[in-house]
């Protein structure tokens, strides 16, 4: 820990509000409640604020941000709160890509961002262009080429690049380094921006352009940045741009909760991030969890000068480890809590997802629907894709997809796929189980004109091998609200009970969080994330732990039943 750091008592303590700071808070220590309690300072006593100057509140993901916007109430109207690349594209990108001499991408052509996932059209005009038509895996060259990400050199300058050398091999070959903007401008050149594209001409636009810097910092003399630990290198780059003159930044993070090293983010960006007279603090307790839970989050985090304590004295039961069966495992555990609060956790998608559907064996295939039948296949992914957003409610999301799917309609409104959404998931049970085949000609043949039912040949026995709750369980949903979720997703928030699925049948390597802890491992990092969402009861399911392992998890406060 920093020797200069002040502890504060209580996420209630007030600090200066015209100077830069970091606070380094853990988990259910109240961060939430220090970065609500200081806009609300600042918008008492700033003299810095008016109509068209507001406060900049940056958070990782829209659940965070709602849940910071319920809790500001009336005065949200004097805060921007959103995520970093919402922000940037609103209040940087939109108003002032025109500014960049000789940019690569049209501001005429901009509307949007988003995760980019390429046609076939797309990846044959990068195949051709690049001279790498030797390429034949469209799935593969897709999933290579959405890993590209902007980051910073040793220089000092941005550059794309993939993070890991084996994200860039495509059929034991890697992609060509010089065709990494090849891809790019193709997608320019057809008004596609991803959101990591946000990140880089939101940096060239401040760094070549002194009136957007100037405009930026006078509309937000302070800028609040929340899990600042899972910022990558272009994004603190952009934050101290904005903070060299005028804006006040504020840094709130733990670096045991960096867990986005596939999105560029450093384990070592919030202890390296310092600005000129930056303060520094530190919230230790844990207001969320119980004493037994603490406990073990203590022995994860294995930092002497770091111990988190509980100040109410909030005192529960053991955490479980149960062995054996996840499925006979998240039944006990159900039928003990399923009528609270409670979420599944684990580390991949598909694992939580197959749970969630009921698959015995987790599904791991990534079924080739976007480029193996062209049109059609790309119709039933972005339909199914709706629906499943749909299921949860999250209606932007879902009528983005459904516009997609039928995108060659004309006319094809929101109110149409609004409209389409609603009689689909009418439907949802009768074709839940079924084959991509039946849900293709019962459910999609004839609507809005679409023809050629799926019959015979080998497209046939694709879509027959495929059931509809299958392809479910392969899809991410961003900033998913089910109770079965990535512990990517949880973060930031919490539950009364919580059952971690840890899938690994090699026990040495499946708990080694808890028996060998090193938060330098990100997946260690990962799981103490998980851990730390309990709130009064923690369950811990694996396939299989030996004698040996059984009593030193009992020694560590762990209850252990065997199926």
């Amino acid at each position: 820990m920093d020797k200069k750091s002040v502890i504060l008592s209580s996420s209630e303590e007030p600090i200066e509000i015209d100077e830069h700071f970091k606070l380094r808070a853990g988990p259910g220590a109240g961060k939430t409640r220090f970065l609500v309690n200081h806009i609300y300072r600042i918008l008492n006593y700033s003299e810095r604020l008016n109509k068209s100057r507001k406060i900049a509140c940056i958070t990782y993901t829209n659940n965070g941000a709602e849940t910071i916007v319920s809790r500001l109430k009336e005065v949200s109207e004097n805060v921007e709160v959103s995520t970093i690349h919402s922000f940037l594209y609103k209040h940087i990108v939109k108003p002032y890509l025109w500014v960049l001499e000789g940019s690569e991408f049209s501001s005429e052509k901009l509307n949007g961002h988003e995760e980019i996932k390429p046609g076939y059209t797309l990846l044959n005009e990068y195949k051709q262009k690049s001279k790498q038509q030797w390429i034949k895996d469209n799935l593969a060259l897709a999933s290579a080429l959405s890993k590209l990400r902007w980051g910073i050199n040793e220089e000092g300058d941005i550059e794309l690049n993939f993070l890991k050398p084996y994200h860039g091999k495509v059929e034991n070959r890697n992609i060509r380094k010089s065709s990494y903007m090849i891809y790019k401008e193709i997608c320019w050149n057809n008004g596609l921006m991803s959101h990591d594209d946000v990140l880089y001409f939101s940096y060239k636009i401040l760094l070549q352009n002194v009136s957007a810097r100037e405009i930026i910092r006078a509309k937000f003399p302070y800028l609040l940045m929340d899990e600042f630990q899972d910022t990558n290198p272009v994004q603190v780059e952009v934050a101290k741009l904005i903070g060299k003159k005028e804006t006040v930044v504020g840094a709130i993070g733990d670096p045991a909760q960096s867990i986005f090293s596939f999105q560029g983010a450093d384990y070592g960006t919030f202890n390296r991030f310092i600005l000129d007279d930056m303060s520094s603090y530190v919230l230790e307790n844990n207001h969320r969890s119980t004493d037994q839970i603490i406990k073990i989050l203590n022995h994860v985090r294995n930092e002497i000068n770091f111990v988190q304590r509980s100040p109410d004295n909030k005192v529960g039961d053991h955490p479980v480890i149960i062995v054996g069966d996840p499925f006979t495992a998240l039944e006990m555990f159900k039928k003990k809590f399923g009528s609270e609060e409670w979420a599944v956790l684990g580390f991949q998608n598909n694992v939580t997802n197959s749970i969630k559907h009921g698959f015995t064996n987790f599904v791991s295939e990534d079924f080739d629907l976007f480029y193996k039948d062209n049109q059609r296949g790309r119709r039933i992914y972005h339909i199914i894709n709706a629906l499943e957003y749909g299921y949860q409610m999250q209606l932007k999301e879902a009528i983005k997809f459904m516009k997609k799917a039928f995108s060659k309609v004309d006319n094809y409104s929101d109110k149409d796929a609004l409209f389409d959404l609603k009689n689909f998931l009418n439907k949802y049970d009768d074709f839940y189980t079924i084959t991509l085949k039946e849900f293709y000609n019962r459910y999609i043949f004839n609507t809005h004109g679409v023809k050629q039912k799926i019959t015979s040949g080998n497209i046939s026995e694709f879509y027959e091998g495929i059931t509809y709750d299958k392809f479910a369980a392969t899809i991410s949903i961003s900033d998913d609200r089910s109770q079965f979720k990535t512990i990517h997703k949880a973060k930031g928030e919490e539950y009364n009970n919580v059952f971690i699925v840890i899938p690994d049948n090699n026990e040495e390597k499946g708990i080694e969080f808890l028996l060998d802890p090193d938060m330098n491992k990100e997946k260690n990092r990962v799981y103490y994330v998980a851990l730390s969402r309990a709130k009064e009861n923690l369950y811990i399911n694996v396939s299989s732990l030996s004698q040996e392992k059984i009593n030193l998890l009992k020694h560590l406060g762990f209850d252990i039943r065997v199926l």
